[in-house]
């Protein structure tokens, strides 16, 4: 269909504004219900109280108050989207709204509650968790445009989902990273190191104490940290544990008789026991192996010395560790951690809430690094089901978690969501074409991931990206009305099933697709008014269609 004709579409206009205006809950609440600083309500899912009463202090302290409770359908696309990646399909979507499990007879709210522990549950046990976490993790390692050819991304990411679905302690998943050796191809977890060593391991050095310690060191590597205690030796006393680190190409040759690399090995074979550097007076220095609380290990050559760091790293009695992934953790569920950006703990970024931070790292080392558990407690507690609109008494608020921020959906989020509200993927008899799908997934992650390749959690919409998602392949297929697409078959399940208006029933699936959400009775009243006045309907389809994968409310995860 023609795109410039589309956008002129006064139902295009009209649909969107109605988004805006009604339908995104972008807008600050005016009238929250419960009245705002009443207890949003409890579960008796898997949670932690204290989460609760200790943020409940913190806004009593700052003189704010909770937004009200999300409503069902804003927690169902913010649950899917945070566990999954995806938001849900019609079915999915159809299914958790109607659902009275749980409720109770009263009119209390706890049994609405109890129905998204169980949803935390199903999407916990849904084999995208594992898919979802194992991609974001991979990003993290890894960054999303890495250029070493010889750095194996499938093969770390096939390995970070066996270890997520089996719900592997989160300190042995680190300590097999940070230690790993041999064949990159059937030891997935050696591509962490294998993409950072080179030139000296700086950048290993500098990844591997954000990742696992929240600590960004890499400042130091030239000149003493100018606003904490990090000094210079700090950051080559890390770097001399990975002295001992060797590459080595294993080739094979193909059918034509080419040699090819095959794999690369990595060992661990220490020579030098210390690290040399250059000092701001222009002189030597030298630095032994030694952890950042000052503990130093052998310097005798056959120490494995990358073992003995991730022994530190990981250790129980290191504090820093678990409360680096509980930050990264309520920061992917909440859109900004205690400390933010996520990795920058220090004197000079102190959290937010550092007793409840303390309390809760406490507690993760005690169910045993489970990170299921962890998630659980997260998304069972009162402000992660709060709504993302604001009230009066905490619309300047950014960093109480008195309603939930807005997070721009990562590219992955983006491509597999279009893919799931369109069945874009699909064509030709409905068989999957996992060819083209790769080469929209590389357009997505070039136009909308940032400068580093990295995960972002500041929405910077640019013209390239709203460009793609208007007028892009993927969007141009995603609302095609051809025989065999989404729509088209929307159409014909309408005339065959709707028991009242075809307008209705495609009207509402529509949102469904596309916001997990029934449309309102005055979005309803004008998309159907578009439809009964139009005889071209799948043209008008596609267009209303168009304008709700381009909303606000499709974009943002909320």
């Amino acid at each position: 269909m023609n795109q410039r004709r589309r956008r002129r579409s006064p139902w295009v206009q009209a649909i969107l504004a109605l988004i805006v205006l009604t339908g995104s809950g972008l807008c600050r609440a005016d009238d929250p219900k419960p009245a705002a600083g009443q207890s949003p309500g409890r579960t008796t899912g898997a949670r932690l109280d204290y989460i609760d009463a200790m943020l409940k202090e913190s806004w009593d302290e700052n003189n704010v108050k909770p937004s009200r409770r999300a409503s069902d359908e804003e927690f169902l696309r913010r649950a899917y989207l945070d566990v999954l990646g995806r938001i849900p399909n019609i079915q999915e979507a159809s299914a958790f709204l109607r659902s009275t499990d749980n409720k109770k007879k009263s009119k209390d709210k706890d049994g609405d509650l109890e129905k998204r522990a169980k949803l935390v549950e199903y999407l916990l046990a849904d084999p995208d968790y594992s898919k979802n976490f194992a991609t974001q993790w991979k990003v993290i390692l890894l960054g999303r445009k890495m250029q070493d050819r010889n750095v194996d991304a499938t093969a770390l990411t096939a390995w970070l989902r066996r270890q997520i679905a089996e719900n592997r302690p989160w300190n042995q998943m680190a300590y097999d990273l940070i230690t790993a050796k041999g064949s990159n191809k059937t030891n997935g977890a050696v591509n962490y190191s294998l993409a950072h060593m080179g030139d000296g391991a700086i950048n290993l050095t500098s990844i591997t104490t954000r990742v696992f310690l929240g600590q960004q060191i890499q400042c130091t590597q030239c000149h003493d940290h100018p606003s904490n205690d990090w000094k210079q030796a700090d950051f080559w006393g890390i770097n001399a544990f990975y002295n001992g680190l060797k590459r080595e190409e294993v080739r094979t040759a193909n059918a034509a008789g080419t040699e090819m690399v095959d794999h690369v090995e990595l060992s661990d074979m220490p020579t030098e026991a210390h690290s040399k550097y250059e000092r701001r007076d222009a002189r030597l220095g030298i630095a032994f192996p030694t952890f950042l609380d000052g503990r130093k290990i052998s310097q005798n050559a056959d120490v494995a010395r990358v073992e003995a760091l991730g022994k530190f790293i990981t250790e129980p009695e290191n504090d820093s560790f678990a409360k680096a992934y509980v930050n990264r953790m309520w920061g992917h569920f909440f859109g900004r951690g205690f400390v933010q950006p996520v990795d920058d703990f220090g004197t000079h970024n102190l959290p937010s809430h550092p007793e409840l931070l303390d309390k809760l790292a406490q507690q993760f080392k005690e169910s045993g690094y489970d990170t299921k558990e962890l998630i659980r407690w997260i998304m069972n507690s009162d402000a992660y089901n709060l709504t993302s609109a604001s009230i009066k008494e905490n619309e300047k608020d950014e960093t109480l978690f008195t309603h939930m921020n807005l997070k721009p959906m990562t590219p992955e989020q983006l491509f597999d969501s279009l893919i799931v509200a369109t069945a874009a993927h699909k064509v030709g008899g409905g068989e999957d074409t996992s060819k083209r799908r790769d080469q929209w997934m590389g357009q997505f992650v070039t136009t909308f991931a940032n400068d580093e390749g990295e995960e972002s959690l500041n929405f910077q919409g640019t013209i390239p990206q709203a460009l793609m998602m208007m007028n892009g392949e993927l969007m141009a297929k995603a609302v095609g009305g051809k025989s065999g697409s989404f729509l088209a078959d929307l159409l014909e399940r309408a005339r065959l099933q709707a028991k009242g208006s075809v307008e209705t029933y495609v009207v509402n699936h529509l949102y469904l697709a596309a916001l997990s959400r029934l449309p309102t009775a005055r979005e309803l009243n004008t998309a159907r008014g578009f439809l009964v006045n139009n005889p071209d309907t799948i043209n008008v389809m596609e267009d209303m269609f168009w304008a709700l994968l381009n909303s606000n409310e499709f974009v943002l995860n909320r």
